[in-house]
């Protein structure tokens, strides 16, 4: 099988969806697939392998829709099935696929200015054979705001990077170049309204006085949302790549992520991987990912946050079961599970088009 797959996703610092184009590719590959990887961009520094239109994307997806050009066959060749991994399913002579991660931008509170995707992503999965998604909520989520059936729908839960199991914590010394002090809490995420990090902060504040020798440390890239406030004792340290992410997490004392809104959320899970009781705002593929295995708290309620965080941090017998049941669910999260769960999907997809 040969499969076009949208590697644009890769241009920049993977987060999020970065990390699920990477991972799955590799997994993929793994599995006997041929990935031709292909990535519509003007800016941005393409991994090698990857076959780049220079063109921005905006303009692409408007040529798209209105001429269905340009065609991105010309960049990968003949293939079996067509994978958009980033929302947008281009034009394609070959079965297409698209994987719709959330539909985060129907909701103002949580993505601001979503106008664009409200457009593509219908017009993206009205002409899929078959919509990835993660999460069964997701699933629900795009069957009733869209309409879109479920016997064409596949979920397929993304995966746990073997790095992060066992990982070491970094060394005090590592910590301390970084102005890291332990202990510490750590939270993972782009700066953007549904990471709720203004929420956090409040919270850390309030929780200070039983907190008072810790530091929160705040990993990720500066993203779209509002500048956060300084605040006491908090250490914002930008993106992190691979090499440092799993030893950060696994020295961490407490993981916190007060998302409003996600599809999967991957972050808690590799904090789990990592051995670090975890925090979540109680989204609806919470539960669904993370079952009991972490403290799921009320996101848009401060007190909430900062007792949850209060609980964890002075209550060793529960940061010992959570590190436990932690550790036990991530492992039911592979990205090669992932992959064959994608492989299944394409399947489908190729016999619906040799059926018709």
């Amino acid at each position: 099988m040969r499969v076009a797959f949208d590697a644009g996703p890769l241009l920049d610092p993977p987060t999020g969806v970065g990390r699920y184009a990477r991972e799955l590719g590799e997994a993929l590959e793994l599995s006997g697939v041929e990935v031709a990887r292909y990535a519509v961009a003007l800016g941005g520094r393409p991994p090698e392998g990857v076959a780049r239109l220079r063109m921005p994307a905006r303009l692409a997806r408007w040529s798209w829709q209105r001429w269905e050009k340009p065609r991105v066959e010309k960049l990968t060749g003949p293939v079996d099935v067509f994978h958009a991994t980033n929302f947008v399913l281009p034009p394609t002579d070959a079965p297409g696929v698209v994987t719709v991660h959330d539909l985060s931008f129907f909701r103002d509170d949580v993505f601001p200015g979503g106008e664009r995707l409200r457009v593509l992503v219908p017009w993206s999965i009205d002409r899929a054979a078959r919509v990835f998604v993660p999460t069964a909520s997701i699933a629900d989520e795009l069957s009733e705001r869209l309409g879109f059936p479920r016997e064409r729908t596949v979920v397929t839960p993304e995966g746990v990077s073997p790095v992060f199991f066992g990982a070491t914590p970094l060394s005090d010394v590592t910590l301390g170049r970084m102005g890291i002090a332990r202990p510490y809490a750590v939270a993972v995420g782009t700066i953007e309204p549904r990471k709720n990090l203004g929420n956090l902060l409040r919270a850390w504040t309030a929780a200070r006085s039983d907190l008072e020798d810790w530091t929160l440390v705040l990993a990720g890239p500066k993203g779209w949302g509002p500048e956060l406030p300084p605040t006491e004792a908090v250490r914002a340290i930008g993106w992190v790549g691979d090499e440092t992410l799993p030893g950060l997490l696994a020295g961490a004392d407490l993981f916190c992520y007060p998302s409003l809104y996600e599809g999967f959320g991957l972050p808690p899970l590799e904090a789990m991987a990592s051995g670090t009781p975890t925090l979540v705002g109680r989204y609806a593929a919470a539960a669904e990912v993370l079952g009991d295995a972490a403290l799921i708290v009320d996101a848009r309620d401060v007190d909430a946050i900062a007792q949850g965080m209060v609980e964890l941090a002075t209550d060793g017998a529960l940061r010992s079961r959570l590190r436990v049941k932690g550790r036990a669910r991530a492992t039911e999260f592979t990205w090669r599970a992932t992959a064959r769960m994608t492989i299944r999907g394409y399947s489908e997809a190729i016999d619906d088009r040799g059926d018709t």
